[in-house]
């Protein structure tokens, strides 16, 4: 807007009428302002004065006079300020560090600055003028030999720029743009990525080595050192790599991505012309075969037989790992051979050698491979004899389980049992008593020909002693605690084939564990087995009740049977035992963590069919189930039918006293018919004087702080200071737990807001009285009035010459909660002035007969002197 009405200046200045140019032949006026106008307005001779207007449009009578030199005239103001700056900082720079204006004499103190000075000017009157050095000039300063030591270094600078990048050359050969500091480390005057690169592998290497955000920023440098500096690999020291390399096979981070890194630096290390160590390529031929390349491990274990150094460690674990590739390979027969020569060569070396390849004649089918396993397994306890650990029975037997071979993981187990215990029913004494052997066992004597000569049934029986569903039991739980579960599942399957019935609390222990483990497939597998065995406990109670109809009939329940997707094991495919209330409650927690509403009330109608009393586990679950949702008026009336044939327990009252702190919540709906606290206490406290004095104990040590704290809590929010006095001594006396800092703070809070809003107020209104800046007020004024109680309390225990330090913990609970009650009581007391100290108290000790504890000892009320402050 300001160049159209500059330009409109122009062409008036002229007298030339505006239509003339639309009509005539001139050419086009020229571009909107520019800075070639200014230069014709401007004459200093000239007394004439042209002034300039802005206007909105063409036709706007409104005009605004504008400076167009405005922003130049500016701009040099702000050139010439920085200029008088730049020459005030020289002129002080002139006058030398010592300068009266110097940055160095202002910072001094006032004092020490005129010291200074006057000592200055005692030097220069003693040295004299003519003594001064002149001043030397740009001109003196950037002289020639100057200027020819500026041109020959950019020169060398240019030359280095030109030269090609050698690739053939280390990195220590090639021209740095600077020199490297003598005694730096070999990374000092790198690429970037490559100083990165060791910062780095120094930040992991002294760190922990697991920190997978460090691994991987090692890694990302090292791949982008490889493609941005040539000759990287070369150049890189032994040490280096041999960290790298330690580092990423030592790090928790995927199989399948340690393998390609693993992979990765011996295709680096063979481009350099390098060889890995033994203990290197032993560690990358044990990742192949754990990532499942089994083969090409082997393929390359036999192809660096000849490059193992001679050592001994390196020996053992060179042939140890081709052990176990062999065996895991399906060749026992040459894993035999291999462990057996180089048990042979040394005896102080590690029998268990053995161990895989037992489990790969286990694998093997066919009885001859049952006898080969069974007499390498001789062997290894001659060999280990008393060293033979648990570990080495379970890896054994877990292994034979899981190949199907249950007799002789049922023999393992029995070893394991009877070790140190019945040594005459152990396997190496049962086949030294077949064969006829005299003296001790020695591994040369047992062969395969004796254990096919004996049979295998006979060296791997069972005692009667064991053919029970105890045994078996605790095989199955020892293998559930070890994470196998289908292992223990393989068991019940043998203890059908051995005639002996499982237990239903063993199946339900396998229930419980494939549900723990996650996956869909062991979820499944779970499920079926659970509905199976309800349908089985139906059937029982229909054949029992409705003896006369068919067991085929119609009208007989039929229950959900699971998945059919799922592989289950042969033993669910027989009759199993009958659900019992633990069945139930299995696949009650499992649906109550999905959230399947439909399946949860399908379980309790299947349960009502089974003729099943719910016990109080069964019922909390229900309950939480409902807490989850927040439906209290559900909640409570489930817990009012359940309760009258379910005896509810603590963590029945821990799930309602939850609700509960809902529903007293001021902004929560108050009609759900949920009882009011003190109901819901004194539900508590009848349920408690009903139990036995055993079952009271078990109440007492399971009461929790947790608890405790949500009592109180639901006291606070129901703004009941009567209820509160009687709940703090009442769980005193019956459940022996004592007030805290915890609990003052909620006490203090209770009675802030007590005191910041008003009796009577609606509910709607509740939140915004509450964020009141007097609330804060408040607080302080209750705290202020906590500490007078406590002085008054410390000051007389004083007088009977007693210190609150030297109290026991007990004793300083006491005195807490007596703190805690006066507190109460002088909000009682404020709040009914009307009321006397008798009257106070007769109000607490209805109040306490109300929450079902008639017979309480509330403390001392208060006198004339406590309520004075």
């Amino acid at each position: 807007m300001l160049r159209q009405a500059i330009q409109g200046a122009r062409w008036s200045q002229h007298a030339i009428p505006r239509s003339l140019l639309i009509s005539s032949n001139l050419p086009p006026p020229r571009r909107t302002f520019s800075v070639a106008a200014s230069r014709f307005v401007r004459n200093d001779e000239s007394k004439d004065k042209v002034r300039f207007f802005e206007q909105d449009t063409r036709s706007s009578k409104r005009r605004v006079e504008v400076d167009p030199e405005a922003e130049e005239t500016v701009e040099t103001q702000e050139v010439q300020s920085e200029l008088s700056k730049l020459e005030r900082e020289l002129q002080t720079l002139e006058e030398g560090p010592y300068g009266p204006n110097s940055e160095f004499m202002k910072e001094l103190p006032e004092n020490d600055r005129l010291v200074a000075l006057r000592a200055l000017r005692e030097y220069e009157a003693r040295k004299g003028p003519d003594q001064h050095e002149p001043k030397a000039g740009l001109a003196e300063v950037f002289d020639e030999e100057l200027d020819a030591m500026l041109k020959e270094e950019f020169e060398g600078l240019a030359k280095e720029e030109e030269e090609d990048w050698d690739p053939t050359k280390p990195i220590e050969q090639q021209r740095l743009p600077y020199k490297e500091a003598p005694g730096t480390s070999l990374d000092a005057g790198h690429h970037p990525y490559v100083s990165r690169f060791y910062e780095s592998l120094r930040g992991v290497s002294k760190d922990n080595v697991n920190d997978n955000r460090k691994q991987e920023e090692l890694w990302k440098w090292y791949r982008r050192c490889k493609q941005a500096v040539p000759s990287f690999i070369a150049s890189i020291p032994e040490q280096t790599m041999a960290a790298l390399w330690d580092l990423q096979s030592r790090s928790e981070i995927a199989n399948t991505t340690r393998v390609q890194r693993l992979r990765l630096l011996v295709e680096d290390l063979a481009s350099a012309g390098r060889t890995p160590t033994t203990q290197q390529l032993l560690v990358y031929i044990e990742s192949l075969h754990e990532y499942g390349k089994t083969h090409e491990a082997l393929e390359l274990w036999r192809a660096h037989q000849t490059d193992i150094a001679q050592g001994r460690e390196a020996l053992e674990s060179y042939w140890t790992i081709g052990v176990r590739l062999l065996s895991a390979q399906d060749d026992p027969q040459k894993a035999q051979d291999m462990a057996l020569a180089f048990l042979s060569n040394d005896r102080s070396r590690q029998p268990r050698i053995l161990i895989p390849v037992i489990d790969a004649w286990g694998r093997q089918p066919g009885e001859a491979a049952a006898v080969k396993a069974w007499a390498l397994y001789l062997q290894l306890k001659t060999f280990l004899g008393p060293d033979m650990t648990m570990e080495d029975y379970d890896a054994i037997s877990v292994g034979f389980l899981k190949s199907n071979r249950l007799d002789l993981a049922l023999a393992v187990f029995k070893d394991m049992m009877v070790t140190g215990r019945y040594p005459d029913n152990d396997s190496t004494a049962l086949y030294k008593a077949a064969v006829g052997l005299v003296g001790n066992l020695q591994t040369s004597s047992i062969s395969e020909q004796e254990v096919n000569k004996v049979s295998l049934s006979a060296l791997t029986i069972l005692p009667r002693a064991f053919q029970n569903r105890f045994f078996y039991g605790s095989w199955m739980k020892k293998l559930i605690g070890m994470g196998e579960v289908d292992s223990a599942a393989l068991v019940v399957e043998l203890m059908y084939e051995r005639g002996v019935r499982p237990d239903p609390k063993h199946l339900n222990g396998i229930i419980g564990a494939w549900l723990r483990e996650g996956n869909a497939n062991a979820r499944e597998k779970a499920e079926r087995l659970g509905w199976t065995m309800i349908q089985r406990r139906i059937d029982m109670v229909w054949a029992r009740t409705y003896p006369e109809k068919s067991p085929n009939d119609s009208s007989k329940p039929s229950v959900y049977k699971g998945s059919e997707t799922a592989r289950i094991p042969r033993f669910m495919r027989r009759t199993v035992p009958p659900a019992t209330i633990e069945t139930f409650c299995l696949l009650l927690l499992h649906y109550t963590r999905r959230g399947d509403e439909d399946m949860i009330q399908y379980l309790t109608k299947c349960l009502r069919d089974a003729r099943i009393r719910p016990n109080s586990y069964f019922m909390n679950h229900l309950l939480y189930d409902e807490l989850r949702r927040q439906d209290i008026r559900t909640l409570w009336i489930k817990y009012k039918e359940m309760s009258t044939h379910v005896r509810p327990d603590l963590e029945t009252f821990a799930c309602l006293w939850d609700c509960a702190k809902l529903q007293y919540d001021r902004f929560k709906d108050p009609n759900t018919g949920f009882p009011p606290v003190r109901g819901l206490y004194a539900e508590m406290m009848r349920w408690y004087a009903q139990l036995t004095p055993h079952w009271q104990n078990v109440a007492r040590e399971e009461f929790s702080k947790d608890l405790y704290d949500q009592i109180i809590r639901c006291f606070c929010l129901s703004r009941d200071i009567h209820g509160t006095l009687v709940a703090l001594h009442s769980m005193r006396d019956t459940f022996g737990f004592f007030p805290d800092d915890d609990t003052a703070h909620m006490l203090v809070l209770q009675v802030a807001r007590m005191a910041g809003v008003p009796t009577g107020t609606p509910r709607r209104r509740l939140r915004r009285l509450s964020d009141n800046p007097r609330n804060k007020e408040n607080i302080a004024h209750v705290r202020r009035l906590l500490e007078i109680l406590s002085e008054r309390k410390i000051s007389a225990l004083g007088t009977q010459g007693l210190n609150v330090e030297q109290l026991e913990s007990t004793e300083k609970q006491q005195l807490q909660l007596e703190i805690m009650a006066e507190l109460l009581r002088v909000v009682i007391s404020r709040a009914e002035p009307n009321s006397t100290p008798a009257q106070i108290e007769d109000k607490l000790a209805a109040v306490a007969a109300e929450m079902n504890i008639p017979k309480i000892d509330l403390g001392s009320p208060l006198t004339g002197d406590s309520l004075v402050f």
